[in-house]
């Protein structure tokens, strides 16, 4: 009984040594700096806020905007989904990236006129432009 004894806690000392890491190990993560493309975000939720939704423009009756800034994997983004179904799938994205912030937008909207008219409003916004309707 001892003999087995001894075998299994030689055995499970044998096994946890494998899983023991040296303690002069590291791990790196690798951090990506976004706050360019939060910034720019930032900028452009708070035109769509005051230019589409609180003017009750009536092309965006529709739509909700949902910024999604704070991302911990994966890039900083604007949704643009339906008032009805604001946990369904977006009907526009706008996604920034990187230093100095690159937009790309996309979506079932992208073909249609206010596809357009998102596109001039984030463009004029992103680079300096203020206000409503260009």
């Amino acid at each position: 009984m001892k003999k087995l004894a001894a075998t299994l806690l030689l055995s499970v000392l044998v096994i946890s040594s494998g899983c023991q890491t040296e303690k002069n190990e590291t791990s790196v993560t690798a951090k990506r700096d976004n706050s360019a493309a939060i910034a720019a975000l930032q900028t452009i939720n708070t035109n769509a806020q005051a230019c589409w939704m609180k003017s009750k423009d009536k092309e965006f009756r529709k739509y909700r905007v949902i910024p999604e800034l704070d991302t911990r994997a994966g890039k900083p983004r604007i949704l643009i989904v339906s008032s009805k179904s604001t946990q369904g799938l977006p009907q526009y994205v706008i996604e920034a990236d990187g230093t100095p912030a690159r937009l790309a937008t996309y979506g079932p909207l992208s073909g249609e006129s206010l596809g357009s008219r998102i596109d001039a409003d984030v463009n004029r916004w992103q680079s300096g432009g203020k206000g409503c309707k260009a």
